[in-house]
């Protein structure tokens, strides 16, 4: 039996793309779990010891910002890393450093740490292997994730530097302490990506 077109046939190769391209997105968005942040993944903390992401399983909350100890906008933020750090501690939030790449030395990250009055520990991933799996761009670039290593928020802490070369006398907008406090009330989070501004991560 032969099906009658129900299209002019002038319009079936649009329509056979916008199928195909809506089998894809949807294909994507199923595996959107795949890109919890995996225990096989390797880097190590700024003493060489290896870090596990299992680690992760007993934070209530896991934040991970991506430094450069030569980036002026990460050492422009370092008292408001220290600041949210020390709030959020409490909360049962953990904070990380991540550097990545081969470009400093541990004694400059340490020194970095140190100027800044960071607590929390510093890791190194030299060959990327984070910055590619959370898809970080930038420094400093916020990613928070929950305990099971699903992403919550990523981008800007706050929107103090907006633009390369521009920032506010102050930030009106708190994104990653808004994230925050509305992931840990069990509240949708509102805001859940921004883009960062900052020094490419090389």
């Amino acid at each position: 039996m032969v099906i009658p077109l129900l299209f002019p046939k002038r319009f079936l190769s649009p329509l056979i793309l916008l199928l195909l391209f809506y089998w894809s997105c949807s294909d994507r968005n199923d595996g959107s779990s795949n890109n919890a942040v995996s225990s096989s993944l390797q880097i190590s903390t700024l003493d060489h010891k290896s870090f596990s992401f299992d680690e992760i399983k007993n934070n209530q909350a896991t934040v991970f910002l991506f430094l450069q100890p030569e980036c002026p906008f990460c050492n422009s933020y370092g008292k408001t890393f220290h600041d949210i750090d020390s709030v959020y501690h409490s909360k049962h939030v953990t904070f990380y450093g991540v550097v990545s790449g081969k470009n400093y030395p541990n004694s400059e990250i340490d020194s970095f740490r140190l100027r800044n009055r960071l607590a929390f520990q510093m890791l190194l991933d030299p060959d990327f292997k984070l910055q590619k799996h959370l898809g970080a761009r930038v420094t400093p670039e916020a990613f928070l994730l929950d305990s099971k290593g699903n992403t919550i928020y990523r981008g800007l802490v706050d929107d103090w530097a907006y633009e390369i070369g521009k920032v506010r006398a102050q930030a009106h907008n708190h994104y990653l302490t808004d994230a925050m406090d509305e992931f840990l009330s069990n509240s949708p989070v509102t805001i859940d990506s921004t883009r960062a501004v900052g020094c490419y991560i090389q």
